[in-house]
């Protein structure tokens, strides 16, 4: 969500290496969704997919979709273990003794099975995640998943399965990222689907996806978490994290525990602060610091910072517009500075509604050109007219 930067006592913003995971991050006290087992907040999700697995009726592609940072990965690995070691009820094929398969009640499974280490370890023969490849120039994934890994879905699924039930398994995370080609060459799988071969697609906007695509697949939509399950989840991660810094980053994170932990391991409360810093000098701004810090974005090997610099801007104004809209005086934390108050105050809430178009629009254009990042910085500020 937000890449580093810091306001540190010569006004320079720093950057922080960034970790870049799915949609759920490796972090001390939650593991990467392939290695955990537990589940919390989509209980109402894990019901709908049994009941769809107890019907026999099983589809052969599920597209698993909602924000990032929520769990989706998390539930497609636990609905892949659960079919490659049980399969999948009546599914078409004749049992040795003809007896009915017991039904399923849940997909909780001890970490200890042979079917759970294989999977944790990346190591199980029938079941292939794609995900986006990485960038070894610049030691970061890359922004989406390419037609070669794409191309990679459609001989796995047609092989043989080598496991006693006969399945096989296909994850591709960040889904949406792929191109018209990659999307295509996925096509090909849903047009003429295999037996026993389950492919699910995980994707953060539905929209991105081809319409040829959307119809094949069953659509398995994933709400964000509520607040309190947000902060459980982070106090797992961190004891020692204070229930306001908590509160403040559970704001920022919009329900995705992926988003608060790598806010909150990246530095993130500060990162904020060093933004709203700069927007507490309305309707002055101090151009001399704005320089500083477009001057230290604009740096080579500063990209991350710069990003989390775009995210947090667009999420203060986004916040500011929305507060307006529902005709709030106070925006909440971490928005309660005086100076973003009377900002709040003096736009209408349509002047909100251009200042978020025209600071999406300035920042997508900074992107899809590759523009000077210096001038992205310098530029959004003029966005406030």
């Amino acid at each position: 969500m937000f890449d580093d930067f810091l306001d540190d006592p010569d006004d320079e913003l720093i950057d922080i290496d960034e970790e870049e995971g799915g949609d759920t991050p490796s972090v001390a006290g939650l593991n990467v969704s392939r290695e955990n087992g537990d589940l919390q907040g989509h209980e109402s999700v894990e019901k709908n997919l049994i009941d769809i697995l107890n019907s026999g009726s099983v589809p052969h592609a599920m597209m698993f979709a909602g924000p990032e940072g929520i769990g989706k990965s998390l539930m497609a690995y636990r609905l892949a273990r659960h079919v490659l070691k049980h399969g999948v009820g009546n599914d078409g094929q004749d049992s040795l003794f003809g007896e009915t398969p017991a039904a399923v009640e849940t997909f909780q499974m001890d970490p200890a099975d042979p079917v759970f280490r294989q999977v944790a370890s990346g190591g199980h023969p029938d079941m292939m995640v794609v995900e986006r490849p990485m960038d070894d120039r610049k030691g970061e994934q890359k922004s989406s998943v390419d037609v070669d890994s794409a191309r990679k879905v459609v001989p796995f699924l047609r092989m043989t399965a080598s496991g006693d039930n006969g399945w096989r398994v296909v994850i591709v995370n960040d889904a949406d990222t792929m191109n018209r080609n990659a999307q295509n060459a996925i096509l090909k799988i849903l047009e003429e689907p295999p037996p026993r071969a389950l492919l699910i697609l995980i994707v953060h906007r539905a929209g991105a996806m081809l319409p040829t695509i959307r119809s094949r697949c069953r659509m398995i939509n994933f709400a964000p978490l509520p607040d309190n399950i947000v902060l459980d989840l982070m106090a797992r991660h961190d004891p020692s994290l204070n229930k306001t810094d908590a509160a403040a980053l559970a704001t920022m994170a919009e329900g995705r525990i992926g988003a608060a932990i790598r806010l909150l391991d990246e530095g993130g409360l500060e990162s904020v602060q060093a933004v709203l810093n700069l927007l507490g000098e309305w309707p002055e701004w101090d151009w001399v610091r704005i320089h500083q810090s477009a001057d230290t974005l604009g740096r080579m090997g500063q990209e991350t910072a710069y990003r989390g610099f775009e995210n947090i801007m667009m999420w203060t104004v986004q916040r500011l517009t929305f507060a307006k809209a529902r005709g709030l005086d106070d925006p909440g934390a971490p928005l309660t500075a005086e100076p973003l108050r009377r900002m709040l105050a003096h736009y209408s809430l349509d002047e909100w509604l251009e200042i978020c178009e025209k600071l999406r629009d300035h920042f997508s254009q900074i992107q899809i050109a590759n523009l000077d990042r210096r001038q992205g910085v310098l530029a959004a500020f003029a966005c406030f007219h």
